[in-house]
């Protein structure tokens, strides 16, 4: 993970190996979601000490009360003590990419989405994925 600045925030370069593993990690999650396994979303965070947590859909019959598999990603690391998140797999939604913006807000930190798209990974600092983020700063 190389540290650099994007703006007036950190954003991190993870490495081909490092988005290959948090990809890995989210879909071996898949089997914890909620109430069914295999029937949702998962996702794996990694924090500025390089420490990784996984995040699962918890599903409610209101759906109202339906937590995301990011919002549980974050609050995990937060658990255990780690609320500089640097990097996060996707996609999201938009609800959860505002969730995610505004982590990086807190933390000073351009969160890097990584994805998979035709066999190969990639990043994206979070910022790019916000049209019109709110609040602006």
């Amino acid at each position: 993970m190389l540290e650099t600045t994007l703006g007036d925030k950190k954003y991190y370069e993870l490495s081909e190996e490092e988005r290959v593993k948090l990809i890995r990690l989210g879909d071996e999650a898949m089997v914890n979601t909620y109430p069914k396994s295999n029937d949702g979303y998962a996702v794996a965070c990694m924090t500025k000490s390089g420490n990784v947590f996984t995040g699962v859909s918890y599903l409610s019959k209101t759906y109202t009360l339906t937590m995301h598999s990011e919002a549980t990603a974050l609050a995990n690391a937060a658990i255990h003590g780690e609320k500089d998140v640097v990097a996060i797999t996707g996609p999201n939604c938009h609800i959860c990419k505002q969730l995610i913006y505004e982590s990086g807000l807190n933390s000073g930190i351009d969160v890097a989405i990584i994805m998979e798209v035709n066999g190969n990974t990639r990043q994206e600092p979070i910022s790019t994925m916000m049209a019109y983020p709110w609040p602006e700063n």
